[in-house]
């Protein structure tokens, strides 16, 4: 006898309890599974980034993780001793800003969201190994005690870290090297004079250049005084301790102490490491009905904190695509789109922070830019499975692939706030947005009206629609917002006319992942269907 699941996901770190909560949340029966016996507690990863918290708003926990975590407001560097670059972090016009957030707590408060979606971590449980037949996976998992069962899957999901167990029997390549210079971490109190919330990095030139090194420091939630300070070991301290050693208060005082500012005072050190950097990413994400993310896709310096962040927009986007094959709605494209999507994502993150890395080696620099808030990832020239069916717009124009830009100011009948069009976005749903400023003879409204039900045969409950009208068309004596089918929503302050280049007529798909799918100069069933079957099993 075995026990069966529709996904199994290995390892409960960050990524994989994000894929947990989104399949759960969706109705996907899912099994996580962990080798600790419990949670750790070690400030790992930290930063947050802009696009990774509207993911987490999707979810539900974004005000979990604000209140848990400390803003950055910006980064200081100081050459031996004296301040030479201080830089903002980006956060006009974006939704949110970047947060420092300690990875314990990020798998806190996603482990309460599998909780409330009815879903649990096997902790103590380890993958073996596992054998592929036809339409499922046979994985062999061993309890604490030796003990061994089998979980027959139809998806294996490897979430499980850089010596990923998943990726070995899949004998996929993770083409990359290690940096040779050692790193030394701490979880301590600082007491010094410097502002809160604030990135700082020292770097000290040494004699002739000889001695050389940079410690940078990040505000870590808990007191107003705790950081994780990180180093560039010299030489002769590095030859002192073994990879994954963890020195001991006085050696992290006699080795970090010299480097910060004088009168600066260390305690309450909660755990400290040595480590190396690598860079590395998997040759395939995906194998049958095997997958990798997060470390077990990819790996790379933490040069802008963006590690943990593309692991989880990894299982963001294949959270949709897996709910859909396992409700019989997906084709052999959409699933293998993961990768076609994904991994030349993986690949420009493993070499921008490695480039980024090397100037900090060489230069001690930080500075924050709009690339590291990650809102500008998409899949434009990458994705198989978008489709534009819009000649002569912008190429400013939030086209498909692209993750769907905020707009506000949009004002529903009876509700007496402006709403956001992300509001109407996500949560599982794929979302059909429509906009009209005239239709004199009704007709554009009962294209959208026959695109909606098309649309939710399609799809079922995973389908949703939006409509949005200029001002001026929903003052008008002829229009009633009589449909329950869908939302109507005037575009009161005109951010959605700017911000997409909205035309009469125009229509839409955005993904549960908050990508544009689709986009037509008009909205016709035939059309939003014919492109939907491309990936999909659903028909009209």
């Amino acid at each position: 006898m075995f026990d069966t699941t529709d996904v199994l996901i290995a390892g409960a770190g960050p990524v994989g309890l994000m894929l947990a909560t989104e399949l759960r949340r969706d109705g996907v029966n899912v099994r996580i599974i962990d080798a600790h016996d419990e949670r750790v507690f070690f400030v790992k990863a930290l930063g947050v980034t802009a696009r990774t918290l509207e993911i987490f708003e999707d979810i539900g926990i974004a005000r979990d993780a604000i209140e848990a975590g400390v803003w950055l407001t910006g980064a200081d560097t100081f050459q031996d001793g004296a301040p030479a670059f201080s830089a903002e972090v980006p956060r006009a016009g974006l939704p949110y800003g970047a947060l420092s957030l300690a990875q314990f707590e990020t798998e806190r408060i996603l482990e309460a969201a599998l909780a409330r979606n009815g879903g649990h971590v096997e902790y103590g449980a380890t993958l073996v190994d596992f054998t592929e037949s036809g339409d499922f996976i046979d994985a062999c998992v061993q309890d604490a005690c030796g003990e061994s069962r089998t979980v027959r899957c139809r998806w294996l999901v490897g979430c499980d870290g850089a010596r990923s167990t998943v990726r070995r029997h899949l004998n996929v390549a993770y083409e990359g090297d290690q940096y040779p210079q050692t790193f030394m971490l701490a979880d301590v109190d600082v007491d010094w004079n410097l502002p809160r919330g604030r990135m700082v990095r020292f770097n000290v030139s040494g004699e002739g250049g000889a001695g050389s090194t940079t410690l940078a420091a990040l505000p870590v939630r808990g007191s107003a005084r705790r950081y994780r300070l990180s180093m560039v070991l010299l030489p002769d301290d590095a030859a002192r301790h073994t990879l994954n050693s963890a020195p001991d208060f006085d050696e992290i005082t006699r080795i970090m102490l010299p480097i910060l500012p004088q009168g600066t005072r260390l305690s309450s050190m909660r755990w400290s490491s040595v480590y190396r950097v690598s860079h590395r990413i998997a040759q395939h994400y995906a194998r049958g009905r095997v997958f990798l993310a997060g470390d077990a896709a990819h790996i790379h310096p933490p040069v802008g904190g963006q590690g943990m962040n593309t692991g989880l927009q990894d299982v963001h986007n294949l959270a949709w695509k897996l709910t859909l094959a396992s409700r019989g709605l997906a084709n052999e494209a959409l699933l293998d789109s993961y990768e076609a999507e994904r991994r030349p994502v993986g690949l420009d993150v493993v070499e921008s922070t490695s480039r980024a890395l090397n100037t900090v080696l060489a230069h001690g620099e930080i500075k924050p830019a709009m690339r590291e808030t990650q809102l500008l990832v998409g899949y434009r020239g990458s994705s198989p499975i978008i489709a534009d069916e819009c000649a002569g717009m912008s190429p400013e124009s939030p086209a498909p692939g692209d993750r769907a830009p905020q707009a506000g100011g949009l004002v529903e009948a009876f509700i007496g706030h402006a709403q956001r069009l992300q509001d109407h976005l996500g949560r599982g749903r794929h979302t059909l947005i429509g906009y009209i400023d005239d239709d004199a003879d009704g007709a554009r409204i009962a294209a959208f009206n026959d695109a909606v039900d098309a649309w939710r045969t399609a799809l079922g409950t995973a389908a949703s629609a939006v409509l949005i009208v200029s001002p001026q068309f929903a003052k008008g004596a002829s229009f009633v917002p009589a449909c329950e089918e869908y939302r109507t929503l005037s575009d009161n302050a005109g951010q959605f006319v700017d911000t997409y280049g909205a035309k009469n007529g125009m229509a839409w798909v955005v993904r549960p992942d908050g990508h544009i799918g689709y986009r037509s100069a008009s909205c016709s069933s035939d059309a939003l269907i014919a492109w939907l079957e491309r990936f999909s099993t659903a028909r009209r």
